[in-house]
């Protein structure tokens, strides 16, 4: 009763309490090592207070930062928010995770990538998620960048829009991974004065991590927790770093910056003092050193993005974790798939490369083939050319289809990496969108390929053929598609580049095309039955040589293969029935749609 008398946005204030919190991992793949990051740390981050956790490279300052997010958990030690054991469920619902790398999607604009965050983070109607657009786009100083590409933006600017994004749905906690890398002073000020701001009129819990600020960026911070190999040695202000190192009898030269200085003694240059300043803290525990508490601070802050931070969201809309329990997901499935395929459907229409480059591509290998090809397909003279032909179709297809995926889908697991912790969908949504976006273009770019192919190099015309073909193309080249997905959701960029190739060219020589099954030593004719691009091809061949197709012309005197039946007994594949052989690679292609699934869920788990 006594919480719902308080002000909103202290109801909606979260601080965060951590005891004995200790994190190791594994070093050794043969033998049983590790490597302890933390070791029973403890401390407090303040509601108000822009917190960062600093300390030399390796120190486990992302590792804390990681705990306290819910990106990592613990081994030992506890959580606790506003005084209560952390339901992890809970507290990432009132949380945001904005990453050192912005990972922001390159083809939309400024507003159109807050416009999709507020559709997949709030469940209010169009009007007031307008209104919230136009509220945090103002606030952020984004306005004169409204219509700008992301791609084009400055890094500050996209410092402010990654923000923006997770300031939605208005987190009380904030996580930061070294905001302010990548940006020169001056940017790095204004990121450092808007978190700052963000924190004061939130109020939020804003934590950040920073490796060696300069003097004036270690200024404007309200506390400081600093940790050297897994133990923290200090947490308080940064006006008491100075005083606290001069009671050991570590007395800063005149004009030295106290970061600079404190992490020279981290670091070993004055002497050992790394445990004698663990044991004054107690890793943490103390809190003698803190600066004035949140309530005493001044709540204004000179920052030009401050206009309008408090950006609190209506009583009915209120996500926090103390009052209410909303669901996990802002949207539903359906709603996020709609608005996740929508997304790529602009960025497949300002993707020249991707998309133009690819319809292209297709067309002009089209008509290179059909002009080599030209009029032998009702010619019994050239039937073994058509068998080539057929074949180098499949393969075309399916190294194309394969080869853009594997470049092309790796390069979005970073942005769900963050959507997806950040709870902006569920990851089948994610998923399903990629693959439906891309499918029309898939299937235009097949079906323009094998429309002109088929009409130049003169096969039979008869429909029901045409579309028999057309289906086997299109589904080789998905199956294709989805190997590439695999790939390259597995493996990072270059490798899949690498060895990519070499994974499918197994289905290429055990396709039936280079060794006839019956040819093949008895101990390797298993693996025929292993590739998809055997059926594929032998689906091909009856979709235009079977069905009971009549005898063909013959432009010379003699024509060996004037019937369709005997190109098809010669090559194997007279008993080759079409629809079964289709049903193979549907289900084939569902089963490594699965795979594929699985592969991305877990490539993000151990992303995160």
């Amino acid at each position: 009763m006594e919480e719902k008398m308080l002000p909103k946005n202290t109801r909606r204030s979260l601080n965060l309490t951590f005891d004995g919190l200790s994190y190791c991992v594994r070093t050794g793949i043969l033998k049983n090592e590790s490597r302890q990051l933390l070791t029973t740390v403890s401390g407090e981050f303040r509601v108000g207070e822009l917190t960062a956790i600093m300390g030399p490279s390796g120190a486990g300052k992302s590792t804390l930062m990681d705990i306290l997010a819910g990106f990592t958990v613990q081994n030992s030690g506890t959580v606790s928010v506003n005084g209560n054991p952390r339901d992890l469920a809970e507290f990432r619902r009132s949380s945001a995770y904005i990453m050192q790398d912005d990972h922001l999607e390159p083809l939309l604009t400024v507003e159109e990538s807050v416009y999709i965050a507020a559709n997949l983070k709030l469940g209010w109607n169009n009007h007031d998620k307008a209104q919230r657009v136009d509220q945090i786009i103002f606030a952020l100083g984004l306005e004169s960048c409204r219509n700008t590409r992301t791609s084009l933006l400055s890094g500050g600017q996209r410092k402010r829009l990654a923000i923006a994004l997770e300031l939605v749905n208005n987190p009380p906690v904030m996580f930061f991974d070294e905001p302010t890398s990548g940006l020169d002073i001056v940017t790095s000020k204004q990121c450092i004065n808007l978190l700052r701001a963000l924190a004061r009129e939130g109020p939020r819990t804003i934590i950040m991590t920073i490796h060696q600020p300069s003097a004036t960026l270690f200024d404007m911070l309200d506390h400081l927790y600093v940790v050297v190999e897994g133990r923290c040695v200090y947490t308080g202000g940064t006006k008491s770093i100075l005083p606290y190192l001069v009671k050991h009898g570590l007395h800063c030269p005149t004009y030295h910056n106290p970061a600079d200085f404190l992490l020279e003694i981290c670091n070993g240059d004055y002497g050992n003092w790394n445990k004698k300043l663990v044991d004054s803290i107690d890793n943490g525990k103390c809190n003698n050193w803190r600066s004035v508490s949140s309530e005493k601070i001044a709540w204004r802050v000179d920052c030009p993005f401050r206009r309008g931070l408090s950006l609190e969201i209506p009583e009915d809309n209120d996500t926090g974790v103390i009052n209410k329990k909303p669901g996990y997901y802002a949207t539903g499935f359906l709603q996020q798939l709609y608005i996740l395929i929508k997304r790529n459907a602009i960025k497949l229409s300002r993707d020249k490369v991707l998309t133009f480059t690819r319809l292209s591509m297709h067309c002009i290998i089209a008509l290179i083939v059909g002009v080599i090809y030209y009029d032998i397909g009702e010619d019994a003279a050239y039937a073994l050319d058509n068998f080539n032909l057929i074949f180098f179709n499949l393969m075309f297809l399916m190294f194309s289809a394969f080869s853009a995926t594997i470049i092309t889908f790796p390069t979005a697991v970073p942005i769900a990496t963050r959507e997806h912790f950040n709870r902006w969908y569920k990851l089948r949504s994610f998923y399903l969108a990629n693959k439906f976006a891309d499918l029309p273009i898939q299937i235009i770019a097949v079906s323009i390929y094998t429309l002109i192919v088929y009409f130049m190099t003169g096969q039979i015309p008869e429909g029901r053929r045409f579309a028999l073909l057309s289906a086997v193309c299109v589904t080789v080249s998905l199956v294709a598609q989805i190997i590439g997905v695999i790939v390259g959701t597995g493996m990072s960029v270059q490798n899949s580049v690498i060895l990519g190739p070499l994974l499918i060219m197994p289905f290429v020589v055990f396709s039936g095309f280079f060794v006839h099954i019956n040819d093949a030593p008895s101990y390797l004719q298993w693996l025929f039955h292993t590739s998809f691009l055997k059926y594929g091809f032998e689906t091909a061949m009856a979709s235009m040589y079977g069905f009971d197709r009549r005898k063909m012309k013959c432009s010379d005197d003699y024509c060996h293969f004037a019937f369709p039946k005997k190109l098809m007994h010669e090559m194997g594949m007279i008993n080759v029935d079409y629809w079964f052989s289709m049903l193979i690679l549907f289900c084939l292609y569902f089963l490594l749609d699965i795979l594929a699934y699985i592969t991305l869920r877990l490539r993000l788990k151990k992303l995160i």
